[in-house]
């Protein structure tokens, strides 16, 4: 007589955040997909719920618990994963009673146990109270963990280190990420071949401070070693460098984005504000200035993209004029602003003149206005020009018989996956119709703030 085997759980899947916590999402999809769990991102179809928090500020940290409050509201147990988790570890149990167990940011491989005892507890019809959560992040997926690639389009985010060992006066990613962790060269060059493999072109480096990779493992600097041999050996048509740091951007490192064809001409550096004096707060290098002009002296023609933070405790408007001149000045080609948030276990969080909300709001709409022109500025000298197209879905026109496609989207090497913008083709029926992952040559005929609209060559 044939055993009968219980039927593992369902599990549903969200994730909040950054490409960070993307990519460790795809970890645990991974991890229990081998096990032989099936994974849904509908949760009304789970039997448990796995939510992948964010808590990098009280935005982020208020749109995890809205998630977790509607699954709660749904029937759905839950586990937590991800900074949240790190943060509030067991805490979260009081405010979210559905909560069957708290995962942190070094315990992705444990995710598989945790589930397997939460599924045994709920077989015997009890609850489970299980708190997976070191005081220390230390763990780091590599390129034996499973992975599954979730994002939609021929892009995947490549994770080159863990941590941050800079304390940054208004940051609390730290305290949840731990210092810097780097993985091997040799590893990451494994994961890049296997995406490559799977069909990705465009590979994203991302880490909490990419130019600092190496310095825990190599004792140096060895991002342009890094670069040097995933553009040697990956395969990938692209390879995009993000969040790197002011002080560590190298000569050596720029030369290697500039030497090789398929490293994109895009510097991702948060500079967070141009005023020494707030910079000194924020306990950042002033260096700013400077940084722009070793990018720009090596890479002529690159795409620099850089946040800001406005409303800064004891940002004062002539703080904030110095930081409107500079943008104004510098014209950079991509920029985000946010205003101040102050974070419990921060430094700043404890700062006296902290700065009214309405006065930051103020402060980042002149800025964003400003960036506004000078990025159509920019935008409208690439008119007449041809660029290189990597094609990312077709848009359908669902109003018509049979969906038919309505547009191709896409970006350029100016812009980075789901944060700048993207590249418009209208569709002639006459022409082939391009597939998403191709490169193909585009004419710009006009654009916008953000987008370029094209057309075939």
């Amino acid at each position: 007589m044939a055993v009968k085997t219980k039927k593992l759980p369902t599990i549903g899947i969200s994730t909040l955040g950054c490409p960070k916590n993307l990519v460790d999402t795809e970890n645990i999809v991974g991890i229990l997909h081998a096990a032989g769990y099936p994974i849904t991102a509908d949760h009304s179809k789970a039997d448990l719920s796995l939510v992948n928090t964010c808590t990098f500020i009280e935005g982020s940290t208020n749109e995890s618990k809205e998630v977790l409050t509607e699954l709660s509201q749904k029937g759905q147990k839950l586990i937590v994963t991800g900074c949240m988790a790190q943060r509030f570890k067991g805490d979260l149990f009081n405010e979210f009673p559905k909560i069957q167990a708290v995962v942190g940011t070094g315990n992705i491989k444990d995710i598989l146990d945790v589930v397997k005892k939460i599924t045994a507890n709920l077989n015997n019809g009890k609850d489970s109270r299980i708190v997976e959560v070191d005081e220390v992040p230390m763990a780091v997926a590599d390129s034996s963990t499973p992975r599954i690639n979730t994002q939609i389009g021929p892009s995947a985010y490549l994770k080159i280190a863990e941590g941050c060992d800079h304390r940054c006066a208004f940051c609390i990613i730290p305290y949840l990420r731990g210092d810097m962790k780097s993985r091997t060269i040799e590893d990451i060059v494994v994961e890049s071949k296997t995406l490559v493999e799977s069909g990705v072109k465009e590979i994203v480096l991302v880490s909490q401070d990419s130019t600092a990779y190496g310095t825990d493992i190599y004792k140096r600097r060895a991002l342009a070693d890094l670069l040097r041999a995933v553009a040697n050996e990956s395969g990938a048509k692209w390879i995009r460098l993000m969040y790197a740091y002011p002080t560590e951007m190298s000569e050596e490192m720029l030369t290697v984005i500039a030497e090789k064809k398929n490293i994109v001409k895009y510097i991702d550096i948060p500079l967070q504000h141009a005023s020494e004096k707030v910079l000194k707060l924020m306990r950042r290098p002033p260096t700013v200035r400077d940084t722009v002009e070793l990018i720009r002296k090596n890479l002529p023609n690159a795409t620099i993209r850089t946040t800001f933070i406005v409303g800064f405790p004891g940002e004062t408007d002539k703080d904030f004029e110095e930081l409107y001149n500079f943008i104004k000045e510098i014209r950079f080609d991509r920029v985000g602003v946010f205003t101040y948030s102050k974070e419990k276990g921060t430094p700043a969080n404890d700062f006296e003149e902290q700065i009214p909300e309405e006065i930051k709001k103020e402060r980042r709409e002149k800025l964003m206005l400003l960036q506004q022109q000078i990025s159509l500025e920019k935008n409208k000298e690439f008119i007449g020009k041809e660029v290189e197209m990597l094609v990312e879905h077709i848009e359908h026109d669902v109003r018509a018989y049979g969906h038919m496609p309505q547009r191709v989207v896409g970006r350029s090497f100016r812009d980075a996956p789901e944060i700048d913008g993207q590249l418009y083709i209208d569709l002639d029926s006459n022409k082939r119709l391009p597939s998403p992952g191709e490169f193909i040559n585009v004419q710009v005929i006009d654009c916008d703030e953000y987008d370029l609209f094209c057309s075939t060559v």
